[in-house]
Formats: C-alpha cells, structure tokens, sequence
C-alpha cells in the first residue's frame, strides 16, 4: 500500500503534466486509416502532375494508402491512387471523427491557455478544466531578481599570519604612460 500511494500520485502528476501533449502529438496516428463509407462521406479527386516513364502503362495502387490530410478544417483520408498519363489522381474520403476529435482537442487547449474563455460545455471539455485545476503553478510568472551591491564585493581579509589574498585584475591597474618600446 505505501508504493501503491507514490506510484499513483506519480501517474496523476505525468497525466496532468502530458496528457494532452501526447494526445496532440499521437492525433495522426488514431485516424491513418479511413473509416466504413457511409451516405454522409464526401469524396475528392485530387489531381497532380507526376512525370512518368514514356511508354509506362497505367499505374493502380491496390493496398490501401494511410494517411490524414487536413484542408479548410476538413479530414480526408485517401482511399485510391491512381497513375495515369502523368498525372496521379487521389481520392480522398472525409474523415468526420478526426474532425470532431481535433475541434475537442483545440478546444480543450484553448481552455488551459486561456481559462476566462466560454466554450460550449461538454463532458471532455469540463473533464479537462477540472484536471487543470489539479496543475499548481507554484512558480510566479513574474519574477524579480535583486543582487544587492555587497554580493559583489569580496569581504575583506583577516590579516592571519603572512597569508593575503592578492587581486590582480586590469580595473585596479591604471597606467599614466604607455607601455615602453623595445629595441
């Protein structure tokens, strides 16, 4: 019982401090594959130039392409890869959970980033505000540093025995004349 306390405060602590991280950074990765078609899905046809081989037939890419564009807030999966007379045309399916997955990650980063904003209220949404106000800030955003002027000067010296401390630095050596010529 007394590791299981330490091991759990210690998972909370890495969960509060990146969880949101790593489910930002890892977003690409859930949605790489396009999901079943459904009446709702809208398809695009992206065509690009590519330069060919001459005298190369057609080119269909059977295996299934991995992948999430994202275009005017829109999530397209590819589906198709076609090569054709120099140019390669890509169909693309809509990807609505990956939307709706990326407005609920914005919009819980916009919670912690600015706490007075209103959002609309969902459960992910209240989820995140309340784990944000587990995270202390225990360090101010404003800091002031003050060194006070005898934190630079060296305390002066016991006269002990024949030991001195001598300093020999370019500020206490003020020449009247330049150096002499040697010849």
């Amino acid at each position: 019982m007394k590791r299981l306390l330490p091991i759990g405060l210690l998972v909370l602590l890495l969960y509060n401090t990146f969880g949101l991280t790593f489910a930002v950074l890892f977003f690409d990765n859930h949605y790489q594959q396009s999901s079943v078609s459904s009446l709702g899905d809208e398809l695009r046809v992206v065509k690009m130039h590519l330069p060919s081989l001459p005298y190369s037939g057609d080119l269909q890419i059977t295996e299934a392409p991995q992948g999430l564009i994202r275009q005017n807030d829109q999530f397209y999966n590819p589906t198709q890869v076609l090569h054709q007379n120099d140019t390669l045309y890509v169909t693309l399916k809509s990807n609505q959970a990956a939307r709706d997955e990326f407005v609920a990650l914005a919009n819980a980063m916009q919670i912690i980033t600015d706490p007075s904003a209103k959002l609309p209220e969902d459960p992910y949404s209240k989820a995140i505000k309340l784990l944000d106000n587990l995270l202390k800030n225990y360090v101010s955003n404003v800091a002031s540093i003050s060194f006070p002027p005898a934190s630079f000067t060296d305390p002066l010296p016991l006269s002990m025995g024949g030991r001195s401390k001598n300093i020999y630095s370019a500020i206490f050596i003020q020449l009247t004349s330049p150096p002499p010529e040697l010849s």
